[in-house]
């Protein structure tokens, strides 16, 4: 196998898949800001050991870290792939792809290869090569 021999199809759907997640990944990691200090009642408790508390805050940590590397991701590819990923991945309101197709002047399967592209890099330039499927 050599390194660079990449799936990109695959490679594509891992960018896709953590792109599609982006909202839910923001509200994660801003979620650590309502955290609560605990309360303490005397009453008897079966225990557990698992803390709810750190475990939300190493959530929200980690999710900030993944919107971090998403950021810097985007600014590594041209600006007209970063633009496409941004309207139909990063949007609040859920763009369709003839709006985007029209605010871009371009078709829709200009879109769709345009998109398959910007995938693509994105996945390859994604931090230490979290996004990259190799082949066997």
């Amino acid at each position: 196998m050599f390194l660079f021999d990449i799936d990109e199809d695959k490679s594509r759907q891992q960018a896709d898949r953590l792109l599609k997640q982006y909202w839910r990944v923001k509200h994660i990691a801003g979620s650590a800001s309502h955290l609560k200090s605990p309360t303490y009642n005397h009453a008897p408790k079966s225990s557990n050991n698992i803390n709810n508390a750190e475990n939300k805050t190493i959530q929200a940590i980690e999710a900030r870290k993944t919107l971090e590397n998403v950021e810097y991701t985007l600014e590594q590819l041209p600006d007209n792939y970063v633009r496409l990923l941004r309207m139909r991945y990063l949007n609040a309101e859920k763009l369709t792809v003839i709006y985007i197709c029209m605010e871009l002047s371009i078709s829709e399967g200009t879109f769709r290869r345009h998109k398959k592209l910007a995938l693509t890099e994105f996945a390859e330039a994604y931090p230490n090569g979290e996004l990259l499927v190799y082949r066997e």
